[in-house]
This record gives C-alpha cells, structure tokens and sequence, in this order.
C-alpha cells in the first residue's frame, strides 16, 4: 500500500450552539453540549485518507496540553500515525472556537501561534523517504513554511521520487513574500488543487482557464480548482475539464468539504486512478462528507466510497 505523509495544521475545534445575537447584552444563556473535534486542513486530510483505509503519517506541532493529548488520542484512535507530530512545550495547540448563530452561520475566535513555528526541519527526512505522496495542506498560511519550507521538502521528497501535492489556506496573518517564494515552491509540486479564491489570489487570473494557464509555466502535472457545489476544474495542461460532483446528498454541514476532496483525491492517486478518476472520485467524497455533521464526519470506508462511485457513474 503506497504511504502518505501530510504536513500541516493541527488544530481542536470546539463548536458551541446556539449563540443569541444578543449574547452580549445578558449575563447568562443555555447552550448545546460543546463539541470538541481535529481541525486544520492538514489534520482534517489525514483523517479522510485514513478513514478511507489509506496508510498516512501527520507532521504537524501540538503544544503539550490537553488540546495536544486531544489530537493526538484522535490520530491514533483513527489510525493516523502520529511519529511526525512534534509536541512543543512552549506553545499551545492551536484551537479554534466556533459560534454557531440561531441562524446556522459560524463565527470563529482562533488562537493559531502554532503557525508560525512549523517549518521544514520538523518534517524527518526518515519520512519523506518512506512516503510514496508528500502531501502539504496548508499554502499560505505559515511562514516558515512558506518561506523556502515546502520547496526543501518538495526537493527531497523528489528525490525519493515521491509525488508532490498541495493545497492552500490563506492566513491574513502571513506576510510572507508570496512572488518571491512561490514559484520555486511551485517548480517542485506534482499535483495543486486550491479553492477559486486561492487559485485567483495567487495568479490574478478570474477564470479556471486564465489561472490555468497562468500554472502552466512552472512545470507541475496537475492542476485544479475546487469550485464548491459546482464541482472542479481539472487540466494536465494538455485537456481541461469540468468535473460535477453529485447532488443527490444533503447537505448538513459543509465544514471539512475541501479537505475530505483532498482525501478523495489522495486516495485515488493511491490506487492508481488516472488523475481525472481521481478528481471524480476526490467530487464523490467531499459530496458524501457534507451530508453528515464534522470535517470528515461523512467521509466513508473505501468500500462504500467505490460502491458510490459505480452507482453515480452508471
């Protein structure tokens, strides 16, 4: 079975519900049971691939306190393999809190000082060697990583003649030099799949095709855009298409639908899908996770997922 590695954020997630809109104004008001979660693109990731039975190790930081315990209680209950995270004792884990208005809508308080602190020499070259897929979750939204990380362990990942992949998350915080850092970054990756708004962030560029081929200068095999409930755009720089995802499930909770397509995607790289199989795969899987509350609440076993897939495909 082909090894993953997913290098990235790590964060709990709390959900709190209801929230009044006048939550400022009384001293006092009755809530739902908090619900404690894994959050952060990279976690979130590494969860859908394992619970679709792939074999993945998650690099990341967690502070040593009871978020941490937390995290790493849920990676292994859920067979992520935890040898790459680094526990610092100086830092909390990054948590986020998210308030869940009357109406349904979230608003979130973040504490994310971990994300400055990640940088490429916390990723063990023992763990690029054995990875068959680098996957890096969290373009944009830490520095050192940003800032020359993820091309040194894209090159050494090459090296060992891994496939690279990445995905974005833009963090206001991050003053990174974007055109000084990027195109080396971009040089070394195998397979980029941001949402639009990363995609246009980064290239200027307003449609699929113009930020296409905008990537098509830096030598990468594949590239996408996540387009929400239209599906994706996906092009090996000599065809292009538009990829639906199928409707037919509800939608319940679409927290974690980017990072559970990038579970799909990664899963079907996997197993040898041709890369536009795979993104049909990676649209059935994020599809199926919004129909169920939690970032990979809806994600489902292999098993189920290809009995999905031959069901939407007949």
């Amino acid at each position: 079975m082909m090894k993953i590695l997913c290098i990235g954020m790590m964060v709990c997630d709390t959900t709190v519900s209801p929230v009044p809109d006048n939550l400022f104004s009384v001293d006092s008001t009755e809530i739902d049971p908090p619900v404690q979660s894994c959050g952060g693109d990279a976690l979130n990731t590494a969860m859908g691939v394992a619970k679709l039975s792939c074999d993945v190790t998650m690099c990341g930081r967690v502070g040593d306190d009871t978020l941490g315990t937390f995290l790493l209680e849920e990676c292994r209950k859920n067979g992520v393999d935890t040898k790459g995270v680094r526990i610092d004792p100086e830092t909390s884990t990054s948590c986020s809190f998210a308030l869940v208005d009357t109406r349904g809508e979230r608003h979130f308080l973040s504490q994310r000082e971990m994300f400055e602190k990640l940088s490429d020499e916390d990723v063990p070259d023992q763990l690029l060697e054995k990875a068959d897929i680098v996957y890096i979750g969290s373009l944009l939204a830490m520095k050192k990583l940003d800032e020359g990380g993820i091309e040194k362990i894209f090159r050494i990942a090459h090296r060992h003649h891994a496939i690279t992949a990445m995905d974005a998350a833009i963090n206001d915080r991050n003053t990174a030099d974007w055109d000084k850092y990027l195109p080396g970054i971009f040089r070394e990756t195998d397979v980029f799949f941001p949402s639009m708004l990363e995609a246009s962030t980064i290239s200027h560029k307003e449609t699929p095709e113009g930020i296409a081929e905008y990537f098509s200068q830096f030598g990468m095999k594949y590239f996408g855009i996540k387009l929400g409930s239209k599906g994706s755009f996906a092009t090996d720089f000599r065809t292009s298409r538009y990829i639906d995802c199928p409707h037919y499930f509800p939608v319940v909770d679409t927290s974690g639908a980017g990072d559970s397509f990038m579970a799909g995607l990664l899963c079907g790289l996997t197993h040898d899908f041709d890369f536009y199989k795979a993104v049909e795969f990676a649209s059935l899987i994020g599809s199926m996770n919004v129909s169920k509350k939690g970032a990979v609440g809806g994600v489902p076993s292999y098993e189920e997922a290809m009995k999905q897939y031959r069901i939407w495909k007949a």
